[in-house]
C-alpha cells in the first residue's frame, strides 16, 4: 500500500491551495494511505538552543544531555513521519511573496545532515526520496517569465529547491494563481487545473 502525506499549510481549512489538494485527494485509489499534517493545528516544538545543540553531537556522534536527547527526539519523530511517505502532497498559499511560517518552521525542525540528506565525495545527495505533488495558491501571478522564475516568487523556488535537496523526485507543481480577483477568478483558477490534479492522483 502507498503512503501520501498531505502537508496542508493554510489556517484556513477551505483555503484555495486546500480546496485543490482535496480534488486531488478525492481522485485517489482505495488502496492508498493518507496521513495528513495541518501545520496550524499540529503542535510543533519550537527551535530551541537544546535542540541545535544536539543537532552538533549528532553530526558529531558525541553524547547529548538528558533535555538534548529528549527534545531531539522529538525531531526524530518528525523525520520519521516524513520518511514513512511515498508521496507528498503540499498544499501552500504565498504569503508576502515566500511560504507561511508554519511551512518553513517544520523544514527546519526536520531538516538535518544525515536525516533528510548527506554529503560524501560526489558532494550532497537528498536520503528522503519519494514523488511531490505540490499546490500554491496565489493572489496575482506570479508564473515563471522567459523560462525563469518570476523574480518575486520566493514560494515555489524555496520549496522545489528544499524538496529536491531531501531527493523528491518529480516535483507535480499547480499554480492557482491570481485568487484575490474574487470568487469567480478562484473557481477558475481551480477549474484549470483540476482535471490535472485527478489524473495525477489517479495514477500514484
Amino acid at each position: 500500500m502507498s503512503k501520501v502525506l498531505y502537508i496542508s499549510a493554510s489556517p484556513r481549512t477551505m483555503s484555495v491551495s486546500n480546496q485543490g489538494a482535496r480534488i486531488f485527494l478525492e481522485a485517489l485509489g482505495d488502496n492508498i494511505e493518507v496521513e495528513h499534517i495541518d501545520l496550524f493545528k499540529r503542535n510543533l516544538p519550537e527551535v530551541t538552543e537544546e535542540i541545535t545543540s544536539a543537532k552538533v553531537h549528532f553530526m558529531m556522534g558525541s553524547t547529548m544531555s538528558m533535555e538534548e536527547q529528549r527534545q531531539w527526539n522529538q525531531v526524530l519523530q518528525l523525520v520519521e513521519e516524513l520518511k514513512q511517505a511515498d508521496h507528498y502532497l503540499i498544499a501552500v498559499p504565498m504569503w508576502n511573496f515566500s511560504l507561511p511560517y508554519k511551512l518553513k518552521h517544520y523544514i527546519d525542525l526536520v531538516n538535518h545532515p544525515n536525516l533528510t540528506f548527506a554529503r560524501d565525495e560526489n558532494g550532497p545527495r537528498g536520503i528522503i526520496g519519494g514523488t511531490a505533488t505540490v499546490i500554491y495558491s496565489r493572489g496575482g501571478d506570479y508564473s515563471p517569465k522567459n523560462e525563469q522564475p518570476d523574480p518575486l516568487d520566493f514560494q515555489s523556488t524555496y520549496l522545489r529547491a528544499w524538496l529536491t535537496s531531501i531527493g523528491v523526485s518529480p516535483i507535480n507543481e499547480f499554480l492557482l494563481q491570481q485568487t484575490m480577483f474574487g470568487p469567480d477568478a478562484i473557481k477558475n483558477a481551480i477549474d484549470a487545473e483540476a482535471n490535472r490534479l485527478r489524473e495525477l492522483a489517479s495514477n500514484i
